[in-house]
This record gives structure tokens, C-alpha cells and sequence, in this order.
């Protein structure tokens, strides 16, 4: 353990040095800093350790319970009685005595508890799998998220760099009489109705860099910028290629370890009412003086072994048969819930699958869509040049433009979401998919 953590600061380290140096992460850079800095994963890590601690302090199962103990004792007469020729009753000490004892319980429901111990181990170890399968989940998302923001924001802030050269072009032609006022106003509305737009795209993409920096466990106040290429896509998945993933699932394999779980606990239940179980006891006491003898010291040792038989627990009805009954009834629910959670799982990954080549269809048309817009707005430039066409339907050729590159985008966020989604849900990795 101790390793681990020098290791994690190591790595902490440098990436802190990292950043005094850079601004820029790439993916792979912000998902190890999200594993090591993420305050919900740091969490989750306590409850890690803790199981593990159980597992490794298991061995206390087999410590006797040990007790020291210390008692005076005296007597004092209640009614005074008469004087006699030994003299009066008076109160006495009559002694002073020190015990130490040990008892040793053995019973067969012991190894169930240090499996027990295992299992909620593994439970922990896998309930910190999918948290942070989570997390790489939402960086992912985030970071690509960024990545395309960073793209719609260029798209915009060159279309405002058009429009405004246009609208210089525009002054110029109105200033030599070649356009008119309407013309002009035009021009300016164009020019300046795009800002909007832009000042909210940048908000929008500072409110989720915060979010990423959240994350990553980084300050609000410090550089960050993400670089890095948007995937392929993929137009077809086959849904039986995806079907022996379902297994992976965390939550399938969460209800599996629940249900063994729930099994142990039902053995060891049982094992501890209805098993006998064997009892070794001694104690070893010291009395330093008593009054009544002559002598001032005195010492013994006892010993006793005891067998434990339960038999109520075999009584029809009894609690410990209900409380079996009832352990039996959930591993039947819990049954019925994987089979059910399976059905769900596997119903949602048709339709994300599904959902997923609509939007590699969408993309490849919205690709050819952007191409034939480019060419009609080259073409509506040279005949506006050329005096063929009226600024009007320049500007309007301009905005389909620019709307068919934001569509483009768009549908390309939707597919890498969904995409992500598809990988934590089936738990695969980006490179068996992507």
C-alpha cells in the first residue's frame, strides 16, 4: 500500500510539472490525471481499502477473547450483636484477587466468513472499476465535446471574418455608387447578427472546460487546452458481434457478485444457527491475601470445554428457518433481476447500435450536403461578382453554409456520444471498437 501511494505522488508530481510547462493535454493525458486526482474515485478508494484491510486482518477470526480482571471483596455486619469475650463484629477486607481468562469459540461457519471477507473485496474492487469507468466515460464525452466546441468556434469566428470583409466590399461599392442603402444595412445586420452566436459558443465552452477541470481535479483559475483528432467513424455494427460483451457489463457482473454474495451469507447464516460449535475457556486467578486464612496467597486454574448443539433453529417456523426463508427469497429476486437487467442491457444496445448507424447515415449525408453547399456558395460569389445575383441571396447561400458546417458537427458529437455510451454500458475499450 505504501508503494502505491509513493507511486501516485510520483505520477502527480509530474504531471504537476507538467503543467507549469504546457497548457495543452491530449485525451490520454487527462483520463490518467482523472484516475488519479478525481475527488468522487479518491472516495471510492477508502471503501477499497477498507475491504482489503478486512482481508487482511482476517486471521483475528482466530484470536481467543482475553480478559483481565480485578476484585475486592468484604464484609460488614447488618444487625450489631452482643459483645462478646472475642469482642465486637467489626468489618473486614477479607481479600484481594486478580484474574486473567481466555475463551476460544470454533465454528464451522469460519471459513464462510473469510470468504466472505474475499468476496466483499472483489465487490469493492470492481464497484471502483465501474466508478472510474464512469469517470473516463464523462472526460471522454467532455473532452470531445471541447474538441468539437473548438471547431464550431473557429467555423464562426471565419464566418464573421467573411461577413465582414463582405461588408467592407459592400461600404466600398455604396461609398462609389455601385450599391445601395438597403444594400449596405444589409451588409452590417449580416455582419453583426453573427456575434451572438459566437459570444455564446465561447461561454458554452468555458462552462464545460470547467467542467472537465472538475474532473481532473484542477484548479478553476488555471490554463487548459485540449488538443487532439475526432475518431472515424464507423457506418455498420453488427449487433451479434456485440452480444458476447454483455457479460462484461458492470452491472451484470455487480448482480453476480451481489448474488454469490448473498449465497455466503446464507451458508454462513445457517452454518453459525445450525452447526454445534466448540467452546474452550480457562482462567488462571491469584488471591494476594483474605483474612479468613492463614495464608496470604492462593492461586488456581480452571478449565472448561464446551459443545454447542442449537436445536431450535431445526423447529419448523423457527427465526432462524424466517430468516433462511427470507435470504432464499432474495436470491430468487436477485435471479429474476439479472435476468431482467440482461433483457434490458441487451434490448438497449439494438437501439443504441441501431441509433448509431442512423447517425453514420446522417453524417455521410450531411458530408455531401456541406460539399454541395460549398459549391453553391462559390458559385453565388462569382455571380454576385459578376453583377448576376443581389447580396440577398449571397448572404442567404453564406448561412447555409455556415449551418450545414455546424450540422456536420453536431452529428458528429451525437455519434462519438453515443459511441461512448455504448463502450461504458458493454465495458470495452476504445481500441476494441472505436
Amino acid at each position: 500500500m505504501q508503494k502505491k501511494y509513493i507511486t501516485t505522488a510520483i505520477i502527480l508530481g509530474l504531471f504537476n510539472l507538467s503543467f507549469l510547462f504546457s497548457t495543452t493535454i491530449t485525451l490520454s493525458e487527462a483520463l490518467e490525471l482523472a484516475r488519479i486526482q478525481n475527488v468522487s474515485l479518491a472516495l471510492q478508494s477508502v471503501d477499497v481499502e477498507g475491504a482489503k484491510r478486512d482481508v487482511d486482518t482476517s486471521w483475528n477470526l482466530f484470536i481467543p477473547t482475553v480478559s483481565l480482571s480485578l476484585s475486592t471483596s468484604g464484609r460488614t455486619p447488618v444487625f450489631q450483636a452482643a459483645q462478646t469475650i472475642m469482642g465486637p463484629n467489626t468489618a473486614s477486607n477479607t481479600g484481594l484477587s486478580v484474574g486473567l481468562g481466555a475463551s476460544f469459540t470454533l465454528n464451522p461457519a469460519v471459513k464462510d466468513q473469510l470468504d466472505t471477507y474475499q468476496l466483499s473485496y472483489s465487490i469493492a474492487r470492481l464497484s471502483y472499476e465501474q466508478a472510474k469507468s464512469e469517470v473516463e466515460r464523462n472526460v471522454t464525452k467532455l473532452f470531445y465535446y471541447l474538441l468539437m466546441e473548438q471547431q464550431n468556434i473557429t467555423v464562426q469566428e471565419a464566418n464573421i471574418a467573411l461577413a465582414r470583409k463582405q461588408y467592407e466590399q459592400v461600404k466600398a461599392q455604396y461609398e462609389l455608387g455601385f450599391a445601395s442603402e438597403i444594400e449596405l444595412l444589409s451588409a452590417q445586420l449580416a455582419y453583426e447578427r453573427l456575434y451572438p452566436a459566437l459570444q455564446q459558443a465561447q461561454n458554452q465552452y468555458e462552462s464545460q472546460l470547467l467542467s472537465l477541470k472538475v474532473l481532473l481535479g484542477i484548479d478553476f483559475d488555471s490554463e487548459l487546452n485540449v488538443i487532439g483528432e475526432i475518431p472515424k467513424v464507423v457506418e455498420k455494427r453488427e449487433v451479434h458481434d456485440l452480444n458476447g460483451y454483455l457479460q462484461k457489463s458492470y452491472s451484470i457482473a455487480l448482480l453476480d457478485m451481489n448474488k454469490t454474495q448473498l449465497q455466503q451469507n446464507y451458508e454462513l447464516n445457517k452454518k453459525q444457527a445450525l452447526s454445534p460449535s466448540l467452546t474452550l475457556q480457562g482462567s488462571y486467578d491469584i488471591s494476594l491475601w483474605n483474612e479468613a486464612y492463614t495464608n496470604t496467597f492462593s492461586d488456581s486454574f480452571s478449565y472448561q470445554v464446551l459443545v454447542r448443539i442449537p436445536l431450535d433453529g431445526y423447529l419448523p417456523n423457527s427465526r432462524t428457518q424466517v430468516g433462511l426463508a427470507k435470504i432464499d427469497d432474495a436470491l430468487k429476486k436477485l435471479s429474476y433481476q439479472r435476468q431482467q437487467a440482461l433483457v434490458q442491457l441487451e434490448h438497449s444496445i439494438i437501439s443504441q447500435v441501431k441509433n448509431l448507424d442512423m447517425l453514420a447515415s446522417q453524417q455521410k449525408l450531411a458530408m455531401q450536403n456541406l460539399e454541395l453547399t460549398e459549391r453553391l456558395y462559390e458559385m453565388h460569389t462569382i455571380q454576385y461578382e459578376s453583377g448576376y445575383t443581389s447580396f440577398i441571396a449571397l448572404q442567404e447561400a453564406q448561412n447555409n453554409l455556415l449551418s450545414a458546417r455546424q450540422n456536420l458537427l453536431a452529428l458528429q458529437y451525437q455519434y462519438l456520444s453515443a459511441t461512448i455510451d455504448l463502450l461504458y454500458d458493454l465495458n470495452i475499450r476504445d481500441k476494441e471498437l472505436l
